[in-house]
């Protein structure tokens, strides 16, 4: 597994193994460069889905019902657009002001955060953070060992700390504001995001995790507006951006729209991990008359200001 043209990936490169109907069978963190193996499986069709901050999402079906007993799969993942001025070109300023002792710390803990020891993460993670408090990246890897942990008060001081020491790190932001809104804290998480597109308007994951923020507020004018914006910054989102839409076009009472947005991930993830539910869900708007039964385009993009 590696990163195309040589692009440097974070510790959170996750596998997910599923059946074609979309249930979990297997699901790891790894490394970008990193040997892999799936052992004991059946003799069926499956699907490995493999993703990484800043990098699309790989896909790829793998059939085991034939007669072979090991398949080998080469996993390149290709960095995602960004527009050249946008302010996650910038170098993380903290890592080279950090000692060398702080940077030996954080390469072991976030070696053992790829491989979920979670407390020898921890315990080396803590120790870069001793050497040099205002490591980002170490802060911000430190609150992924407490959120795993459940621990979820000093992973938000964490990426705070991290936040304030390097506030051109966005990565902190999308990790806090995800925090926020899942402990339905939705109007920090609102901010927090605010914040961080000041710093890069064109994030187009900024502004995928505000329209969350928006849909718990139930803003949803807003939240539509954040996703489609989603899709004129990056010609490659996350399958999931369509079922968000689907599902905030259903509270909208907007259900052609929905049915639209459920067509449209039907067709990209067939047997993607939500396409089972998404194909219950049309279902049932089909039998209740919602709906009618015919092709509907799905929202276009939002238009890009200039």
């Amino acid at each position: 597994m590696r990163a195309e043209s040589e692009a440097i990936i974070g510790p959170s490169v996750t596998l997910r193994l599923e059946t074609a109907d979309g249930n979990l069978v297997y699901q790891r963190i790894d490394e970008s460069d990193a040997r892999f193996e799936f052992d004991n499986l059946s003799d069926v069709v499956y699907r490995l889905r493999v993703t990484a901050p800043g990098c699309q999402a790989f896909e790829k079906d793998v059939d085991l019902s034939g007669p072979r007993y090991n398949v080998s799969i080469q996993i390149v993942l290709v960095p995602l657009i960004k527009n050249k001025t946008a302010a996650t070109d910038l170098p993380t300023l903290t890592d080279g002001a950090a000692p060398r002792k702080a940077r030996k710390e954080y390469e072991k803990g976030s070696r053992a955060l790829r491989e979920k020891n979670l407390d020898e993460a921890r315990l080396h993670l803590e120790k870069a953070i001793e050497e040099y408090p205002c490591f980002a990246r170490a802060q911000t890897d430190l609150a992924m060992a407490f959120v795993f942990q459940k621990n979820i008060s000093p992973a938000e001081a964490a990426l705070r700390k991290s936040i304030s020491c390097d506030p051109d790190y966005l990565e902190a932001y999308s990790r806090l504001g995800i925090l926020l809104d899942n402990s339905k804290r939705h109007a920090e998480s609102e901010k927090i995001l605010g914040e961080g597109l000041r710093r890069s308007p064109n994030s187009w994951d900024l502004h995928y995790q505000l329209a969350a923020a928006y849909s718990g507020l139930e803003q949803y004018d807003k939240a539509e507006e954040e996703y489609l914006k989603v899709r004129s910054l990056n010609p490659a989102p996350p399958a999931e951006l369509q079922v968000k839409l689907a599902d905030l076009f259903y509270r909208m009472k907007d259900y052609d729209k929905s049915y639209a947005e459920m067509q449209a991930y039907l067709s990209e993830e067939p047997n993607g991990r939500f396409a089972g539910r998404t194909r219950i869900v049309m279902r049932e708007m089909e039998s209740s008359g919602m709906v009618h039964c015919v092709q509907i385009q799905p929202s276009p993009p939002a238009p890009q200001n200039h």
